[in-house]
């Protein structure tokens, strides 16, 4: 699962409490779980483009020294990470002219005004990622505990590539310092990247990382079935290990929708039926076709200090996307996830749909074209469980 706290969300750098993270390690360890990512955010790490913020450098070091005590696997992410529309930067990495709609630009907490920088190509950006993951590497390579490190969270969405290279070039360029020190490293797009035409090339990131990540918003379910439809997760990753050759895939997992808004403002909850049948549903089946890890999008809703800061002021929703909520007790999606979590499965050979594809014809052509990949794919799904169609 991804560590997002229950009191300060995912800003747990900029507020770090030794005793919080260890309680909460502890926690996640006993509820079964073994491997955590967890958001290095540009702003708490790299204030200044000089040097890595000390002070994080050994809040990270402890939050290791824990997951090391706890046999917990530790997943580091850097560089732009979009949470939710959100990209937490600091000052010197905002361009205020380069307003983006949808996406906004925070330091500690605050929205500000303009978007990112162009991370891509920027000189002063470049030589900051470089700066970056050469100090972090020098400090905690082969850390026992790290099992990859992650160089980003839908990095398009924050920053969209202006040419499809950009990308595929600064990814090549960031994990080749990281293979240099004979760590592994992966790359964590949206679902958007496979169903929209924005630059990214799955193949051309899969070619220099070692696991592609695949975050599977509700935007991208709901075009290809609908966010509570487990065959559209499904889907989904199968195209997507045909987009990348079939390189290791790690799926990460909301629960979609726990919440339904009526005109009047009050929120109905289901009983948590459903949200449970999706992800039981959808487990299970991206198993099968073959993804090499699964990923709960948070461990805990927020309580009431982060309730109302980006990216929860804007996605209400987004507060009921955790494991466990406020007080700790397992929601609906982690009583699922949780007892999956604890079953001793074989990996899955991958299983991409279609066998082969042309890229380019591919992109080309969108939306036409995902949209008769997916009804050829449900015309030949008969093999697949009743529970998918």
């Amino acid at each position: 699962m991804t560590y997002w706290s229950r009191e300060v969300g995912p800003y747990v750098w900029h507020e770090y409490d030794a005793a919080r993270t260890e309680a909460e390690l502890r926690a996640i360890q006993a509820s079964g779980l073994r491997t955590v990512r967890t958001h290095l955010l540009w702003d708490a790490f790299m204030p200044t483009p000089s040097r890595v913020e000390p002070a994080r450098q050994r809040n990270f070091e402890h939050l290791l020294g824990v997951a090391a005590e706890l046999s917990l696997q530790v997943i580091p992410v850097l560089f732009v990470q979009t949470l939710s529309g959100c990209v937490m930067l600091p000052t010197y990495a905002i361009d205020v002219a380069a307003r983006r709609r949808g996406v906004r630009a925070v330091t500690d907490a605050v929205t500000q005004p303009g978007g990112p920088r162009y991370v891509y190509t920027d000189q002063l950006m470049l030589e900051v990622c470089s700066r970056w993951i050469d100090e972090m590497l020098s400090a905690f390579a082969g850390h026992p505990a790290i099992a990859m490190w992650d160089i980003g969270h839908d990095p398009a969405g924050g920053v969209r590539p202006q040419r499809i290279e950009h990308l595929r070039t600064w990814t090549a360029m960031m994990s080749e310092r990281i293979h240099a020190r004979e760590q592994r490293c992966m790359l964590t797009l949206s679902a958007d990247d496979l169903v929209v035409a924005r630059a990214v090339r799955p193949a051309l990131i899969a070619g220099v990382v070692d696991v592609v990540g695949i975050d599977l918003s509700g935007g991208a379910l709901a075009q290809v079935g609908g966010i509570r439809d487990p065959a559209a997760a499904t889907f989904l990753m199968q195209l997507g290990e045909s987009l990348t050759d079939s390189a290791p895939l790690f799926a990460h997992l909301h629960p979609n929708e726990q919440t339904a808004t009526h005109d009047d403002g009050d929120d109905e909850l289901d009983d948590g039926a459903e949200t449970r049948r999706f992800v039981a549903a959808a487990v299970d089946a991206l198993v099968d076709c073959g993804c090499a890890g699964l990923m709960a999008a948070m461990w805990s809703n927020p309580g009431p200090r982060a309730a109302d800061v980006p990216p929860f002021d804007r996605h209400h929703r987004l507060r009921d996307a955790g494991v466990v909520d406020a007080s700790g007790s397992e929601t609906a999606f982690g009583s699922v996830w949780l007892e999956e979590a604890r079953r001793e499965r074989e990996r899955s050979a991958p299983n991409p749909w279609p066998a082969h594809i042309d890229v380019d014809d591919y992109y080309a052509n969108l939306p036409e074209s995902l949209h008769e990949l997916r009804a050829a794919w449900e015309r030949g799904s008969s093999e697949y469980p009743a529970m998918l169609r």
